[in-house]
């Protein structure tokens, strides 16, 4: 029973301190009283915002992400090339091994020397198409990564010129809040969550 209690108490105090210590920075809104003229070129701005980050990016993988501002995802995508890169470079080297040994088997050349003696035919070719598919897949993916870094920039540029065009701010905090309440017979203390919504 008291166990359950102390733990009810530290997950409360720690959601009051994390939720005091942080708040929701302001985000930018799309007004609805635009005239057609104004929506008209805040879209030519976007979509000029969008053609140069996709266009940095389809050069130079993440440019097009600094361009936006989005310094978070460059370590992301050159994370996702390095890693696909690596499986790539492995699997390839099983492939060309095992498709090196096959054709060593099946030469007729007599001064050739088996390396891979232990292993059947059988399970050569099955080990080659393996390491084929998994290093096929690995160039599939950095393929897509490719392609993903660039729309990437591309919605992020969109988003970009919108908000830079936006006036009006939402802003909502969160915290921890206490007060008293009087009552005939004597006050009562309580505590609870305190939201604010401000335009």
């Amino acid at each position: 029973m008291y166990t359950l209690k102390a733990l009810l108490f530290i997950v409360f105090m720690a959601t009051g301190f994390f939720i005091f210590a942080r708040t929701i920075h302001p985000t930018r809104i799309l007004t609805t009283t635009l005239n057609d003229s104004t929506s008209q070129a805040l879209k030519k701005i976007s979509n000029r915002e969008a053609r140069k980050a996709a266009l940095f990016s389809t050069f130079l993988p993440g440019a097009g992400q600094v361009y936006n501002r989005k310094y978070w995802k460059v370590p992301l995508i050159y994370g996702a090339f390095a890693g696909l890169g690596y499986f790539y470079q492995i699997n390839n080297k099983e492939y060309v091994i095992y498709k090196t040994a096959l054709l060593a088997r099946y030469d007729d050349d007599p001064t050739t020397v088996d390396l891979l003696q232990t292993y059947s035919s059988e399970n050569l070719v099955l080990l080659k198409k393996q390491y084929k598919k998994r290093r096929d897949f690995c160039m599939i993916g950095i393929v897509a990564t490719y392609v993903l870094n660039i729309i990437d920039a591309n919605v992020d540029g969109h988003l970009r010129g919108f908000n830079k065009s936006m006036d009006e701010k939402i802003a909502f905090t969160i915290k921890p809040c206490s007060d008293v309440l009087y009552t005939f017979t004597k006050p009562v203390y309580y505590s609870g969550l305190q939201f604010n919504l401000h335009f």
